[in-house]
């Protein structure tokens, strides 16, 4: 990766709080280049602060994008990478090192179909949005998971076996099997360590176009956001203070179109 300028350097060095606490995902990386801060990244409203609220999140379109991430639609530019070829990810701020263990997952909903697509269309107001233009789309379609990192294996329970711990950086190669199209693609860390299975959320969304020969099934299994989480669900009944032995991945329960990017470090 491109080697940090000297003030993001000095600013990481004077700012230890933000390297053991909370924390944004403000940069894209594309192969070994780490984008500008909010260039392809849709940027919200909720600041360093994570995401609960008593379980409120998970029926909140908030749970999408962040906060207050409609108000910045329009502002990133789609990333430009190709499918099966391409490494891409997310960088917290200044390199922030993530301190509160929990899983990371990268997911992403179907592109935003273009107006063609609704020649023979009944519905005045089609969602996606027919301009097939990401900077439009609010991230209510269907999500699918393409990467994950959890825990070692074996896991002997503790904040230091998670895969999480300490990055900065969360890279995986985009799969061929990605259909072309502009894209959300989220990214998600639920750090586990409150008390009483409670959980914090960190998630922020970049704006991707994928060049792809893909012509394949659709991408799958899907979740909707909200409504694809519970606090029913294994990965967030996870209580960090019982010492467990094994902990379950946020839905969707499989990746696509296969497990090759689970808990692979790149």
């Amino acid at each position: 990766m491109k080697t940090p300028s000297p003030t993001a350097a000095l600013l990481l060095l004077l700012a230890p709080s933000l390297t053991a606490a909370h924390y944004l995902f403000p940069h894209f990386i594309i192969n070994d280049t780490v984008t500008k801060e909010f260039e392809h990244v849709r940027e919200h409203d909720n600041g360093f602060q994570p995401s609960w609220d008593d379980g409120a999140i998970l029926a909140s379109p908030d749970l999408r994008c962040n906060k207050g991430a409609e108000n910045h639609m329009g502002a990133p530019t789609p990333a430009q990478v190709v499918a099966g070829r391409d490494v891409v990810g997310f960088q917290t701020n200044l390199g922030t090192k993530i301190y509160h263990p929990g899983p990371v997952t990268a997911s992403a909903p179907p592109p935003p179909r273009p107006v063609s697509s609704y020649a023979d269309s009944e519905d005045p107001f089609p969602f996606p949005p027919p301009s097939g233009n990401v900077a439009e789309y609010d991230g209510s379609g269907d999500w699918f998971k393409v990467y994950q990192l959890g825990t070692k294996d074996p896991w002997d329970g503790t904040d230091q076996g998670w895969l999480t711990r300490d990055r900065s950086q969360f890279t995986f190669r985009l799969p061929a099997e990605i259909p072309k199209g502009q894209y959300l693609m989220r990214i998600e860390q639920m750090a586990v360590h409150p008390p009483y299975k409670a959980k914090q959320f960190f998630m922020q969304c970049a704006h991707v176009e994928v060049d792809s020969q893909y012509n394949g099934s659709p991408p799958g299994p899907t979740i909707k956001l909200p409504g694809g989480y519970s606090k029913n669900d294994p990965a967030i009944q996870l209580d960090s203070w019982a010492k467990p032995k094994y902990a379950p991945m946020p839905k969707p329960d499989k990746m696509w179109p296969n497990e090759d990017n689970f808990n692979k470090i790149l």
